[in-house]
């Protein structure tokens, strides 16, 4: 609806009311319309996606089928012993060769030796294996419990990182409802997410997110990489991760799906990011609106995945289509 075109959106408000998922533009910009058009191929990639899931026992027939059941997204369950496999049979100089571009690429390396990047690096080839062997678009991992009891060789932090920049999507600690959300902003902007536990601090109104796993191509596969330096995981100091520099001044979203019905969502600005050997190795300090709402109200569990730029609106017409609602958190 161009300024001058006709009053036709006054009646969109009653028509949502009606049950129609109608979304207006009331806009001079006809670029608004490639992002709407964009959002509305969501819900079929969601029906075309497979989610590799790695956790004890796997996930519940009944939680895989309520998934499927409302976003189309089918969960394959494989043991981990599969990884182990395809992992010993990863190819060495294949390994060494991913490992070596890692460090080239990075500012400084600190804690990790060049062995223990390369069994990062080996455990990544053999997870791409086991989403190329699946025909999975994302994996997610419970990470942490099967590294702390022996049952994975390296933390898959430097793989998650790989596979998001490349635009899929690599998920911590067996989290479905993070993975869930990476999958739906990469489909509608072309972006990885952050995973994030937030940290708060209502005297400065910012929210500082930290994570020991962060892309580096928080603008898409074809965007710019942040600066990264290759650090120990904090809460053990093992293994390899990334402690990424964000660029200052990026306006970011911070989201989250819950239930499977509804967009848990904020914004902020980047205002830098910290160096405290506290918390996970990435952080990423923002200034936002009101803090103290975020605390106050604060639910679903820890984490939330960070976006670079501003997606509320868009988010709020991908709910019309999709019959979630959407909840400000700030």
């Amino acid at each position: 609806s161009r300024p001058y075109s006709g009053h036709d959106w006054s009646r969109v408000a009653s028509m949502r009311q009606a049950g129609m998922k109608i979304i207006v533009l009331a806009t001079s910009d006809y670029g608004e319309l490639a992002e709407a058009v964009g959002l509305m191929r969501v819900p079929a990639r969601l029906r075309q996606t497979r989610v590799v899931y790695i956790r004890n026992g796997g996930m519940s027939d009944e939680q895989a089928k309520q998934i499927k059941g409302k976003l189309g997204v089918e969960i394959v369950s494989v043991d981990h012993r599969r990884l182990i496999q395809l992992y010993e049979a990863v190819d060495e100089n294949a390994a060494r060769a991913d490992a070596e571009d890692w460090v080239r690429r990075a500012e400084k390396v600190v804690e990790p030796t060049r062995e223990e990047i390369i069994k990062s690096s080996r455990l990544y080839l053999a997870m791409r294996a086991l989403m190329e062997e699946n025909g999975a678009r994302a994996i997610t991992i419970n990470c942490l419990g099967l590294f702390r009891r022996g049952a994975l060789p390296a933390y898959p932090c430097l793989g998650f990182c790989r596979l998001n920049d490349a635009g899929l999507v690599g998920a911590c600690e067996a989290d479905i409802a993070s993975t869930l959300t990476m999958l739906i902003f990469g489909y509608a902007f072309g972006i990885p997410g952050f995973i994030s536990d937030p940290v708060i601090d209502t005297s400065t109104n910012t929210v500082i997110h930290a994570h020991c796993v962060c892309a580096t191509k928080m603008s898409g596969p074809a965007g710019p990489r942040c600066p990264y330096i290759i650090r120990s995981h904090l809460e053990d100091y093992k293994g390899a991760v990334l402690q990424v520099k964000h660029r200052k001044g990026q306006v970011v979203t911070a989201a989250k799906l819950v239930n499977l019905d509804t967009m848990l969502i904020s914004t902020g600005i980047i205002t830098s990011s910290p160096d405290v050997d506290r918390g996970c190795r990435t952080k990423m300090a923002t200034r936002v609106a009101n803090a103290r709402k975020l605390l106050d109200n604060y639910t679903a569990g820890l984490h939330r995945v960070v976006f670079y730029g501003d997606h509320v609106q868009a988010i709020k017409h991908l709910a019309t289509f999709m019959n979630w609602k959407v909840v400000e958190e700030i």
